[in-house]
């Protein structure tokens, strides 16, 4: 697409981002994986500032083709609490708030047309920010002799190992981009993630990495015209995780893998988690019971009362009872019910959808188009693949993986690239 034709589209009245709006977007990227309030504070800032420009403008963004599966279970959550009868003790209130600023942020990026120097200084904000939470990370995990290493606003290692993921999927495709800048920074997303991985012991992690290399690789041999992409793909990604597997900071992981195997619970209970949801699910099956619901929807008392009501036996080497349901899937089940499902599922595949064909076409496109493309994609391969392992979309790095998702499009929606419709 040429300038012309962007300026043009710009003329006809698209909400493009102000400078002080990718500032708040670039400070919230860089804060979400280090600093626990910031990151929350600029993002109402940024929702707060952005609906009063759009005033100004008389313009609320244009139509974003990813943000309605968004909205749905934005609403879901509010709706829950209301028809699950844990009303009194899983408030909306209590629980909706911290998604439903993840929501609206992603929505109103989703909404917004940026340039492509404003989705650079997002892009490069984003990878900074991983890029000192690992190093933070292994810091403090050296120092303070933690058993695992964790980012310091993410928390748990299995949510810092999967926002490692998003950091690896942005740093993938900035290499691609042919922007000195963006390429330095994304080579040291690249090092960082794959050194983090190691000390993590994160089994999903390390198997989410192997998979997005594959389809880096399989992109990147289709540019090149190359009819044996997959296996190419498939050995580097082996290599790759071999030389990973070898290294001294890999003991703990290669531990936990063969213990994984030789052990008596393969999944790591992920399946006994599962028959704890499918116990109880059919009690509120169509918006479930609400976010941060899952531990007590499923929990040994509750699933016990399930099972004795429908003439059947509780047994504990069949059911576990955790927090969240270590699967992105089994986790919406309860806490946004069928419809959670069905939309959570839409929103993947749209994701796929938007930005696969861009980063597989063979046409005459501009570098730095496809290598945005390529980070969103990724990004969701690492939701979809890390979701059957883990509870991903949530927390900070379903608000940094999806953010980077909505500028990548309000972006790519300016080229020509994707659908536009004003609103």
């Amino acid at each position: 697409m040429s300038e012309m034709l962007i300026s043009q589209n710009y003329n006809q009245g698209w909400r493009s981002a102000t400078p002080f709006e990718i500032l708040l977007v670039g400070l919230t990227m860089i804060a979400l994986p280090l600093f626990e309030a910031p990151k929350n504070v600029l993002s109402i800032i940024l929702l707060a500032v952005w609906l009063l420009n759009s005033m100004r403008a008389k313009s609320f963004g244009d139509t974003c083709h990813l943000n309605w599966p968004i909205w749905g279970l934005f609403i879901i959550l509010w709706l829950s609490p209301f028809f699950s009868g844990y009303g009194g003790n899983l408030n909306a209130i209590n629980s909706a708030p911290r998604w439903t600023l993840l929501a609206l942020f992603v929505i109103v990026l989703g909404k917004t047309n940026f340039s492509r120097t404003q989705t650079t200084f997002v892009w490069c904000c984003l990878l900074v920010g991983g890029v000192a939470a690992v190093l933070e990370s292994l810091w403090v995990w050296q120092v303070t002799g933690n058993t695992y290493p964790e980012f310091r606003s993410v928390g748990h290692v299995n949510h810092s190992s999967m926002y490692s993921m998003v950091v690896l999927a942005c740093g993938l495709g900035a290499i691609l981009a042919q922007r000195r800048l963006l390429q330095l920074l994304g080579g040291c997303a690249l090092f960082s993630s794959l050194v983090f991985v190691p000390p993590s012991q994160s089994i999903v992690g390390a198997a989410t990495a192997v998979v997005l290399f594959i389809c880096f690789i399989l992109i990147l041999s289709r540019s090149l015209h190359s009819g044996k992409g997959l296996l190419i793909s498939i050995l580097a990604a082996c290599v790759l995780a071999s030389v990973l597997m070898a290294s001294p900071l890999a003991s703990g992981l290669r531990n936990e893998i063969y213990l994984q195997f030789i052990g008596d619970y393969p999944l790591s209970g992920r399946d006994r988690i599962l028959n704890s949801a499918l116990a109880v699910w059919d009690q509120n099956p169509l918006f479930g019971t609400g976010w941060f619901s899952f531990g007590t929807t499923t929990s040994e008392e509750r699933v016990r009362s399930a099972l004795e009501a429908a003439g059947r036996i509780y047994d504990p080497n069949v059911y576990w009872h955790e927090p969240h349901g270590h699967n992105l899937w089994t986790t919406i089940l309860i806490e946004r019910g069928l419809f959670g499902i069905l939309l959570v599922t839409t929103l993947l595949y749209l994701y796929v959808k938007n930005f696969l064909p861009i980063a597989l076409t063979q046409n005459k496109l501009d570098t730095f188009d496809r290598a945005v493309a390529v980070s969103a994609f990724l990004i969701a391969v690492g939701f979809a693949f890390g979701g059957l392992g883990n509870t991903t979309m949530m927390n900070e790095h379903g608000h940094a993986g999806m953010a980077f998702i909505g500028v990548a499009y309000g972006y790519l929606r300016g080229r020509g690239l994707l659908p536009y419709k004003p609103d």
